[in-house]
């Protein structure tokens, strides 16, 4: 009988088992993280040369994609998370993904990682990026984090964008002499 009690687990270890597990939960999965690609995006000021619009409209697209365009819009609407129209763009060098769009207090919150598909050492800035919304309006972070990505090597991508409700979302990618990236994460009704 002895043998018994001294095989069991202690109360107390099942506890600090299930804060862990609540921590790594709570952290999707990422103990450690990349805070440098984590930046709430700022409105930039109107530029005096005119940038063309992105194409964000609903109607612009086909008729697949318009199902679930609606759909994303009624998710966030209701304050839920959803994923991108287009989650994944690539350069030469970057893969980027968005896995999610989460409303937040101060806008909407873009989630992701990039992913250094080159056979070389990557340094990603933050300016790297550029959100701009079915207005025209360019949101971008100020400083100068980045991050240096080895080959195959991934980090998180959090951006915070102030975004006015009903507005569609472009996420730029500039990464010299790489060809700029889009992707359509949200489209407005007309």
């Amino acid at each position: 009988m002895g043998t018994e009690s001294a095989q069991k687990i202690p109360i107390w270890m099942w506890g600090a088992l299930v804060a862990l597990l609540l921590i790594i939960i709570s952290s999707r999965g990422r103990l450690v993280g990349n805070p440098s690609l984590s930046q709430h995006f700022a409105l930039q000021p109107t530029p005096a040369i005119a940038l063309p619009l992105p194409d964000l409209q609903i109607g612009n697209l086909a008729p697949d994609l318009q199902a679930q365009a609606q759909d994303l819009l009624r998710q966030i609407g209701m304050g839920k998370s959803a994923g991108p129209l287009e989650p994944v763009a690539t350069t030469p060098r970057l893969r980027i993904e968005i896995t999610e769009l989460r409303p937040a207090e101060d806008g909407l919150r873009v989630i992701g990682r990039v992913t250094n598909i080159s056979t070389a050492v990557v340094t990603v800035p933050i300016n790297a990026f550029e959100l701009r919304d079915s207005t025209g309006a360019s949101y971008i972070a100020g400083g100068g984090a980045s991050a240096a990505l080895q080959p195959g090597e991934q980090t998180p991508l959090e951006l915070t964008v102030p975004l006015p409700p009903g507005r569609g979302l472009l996420l730029i990618t500039r990464l010299p002499p790489d060809p700029p990236a889009e992707q359509k994460l949200i489209v407005s009704n007309p």
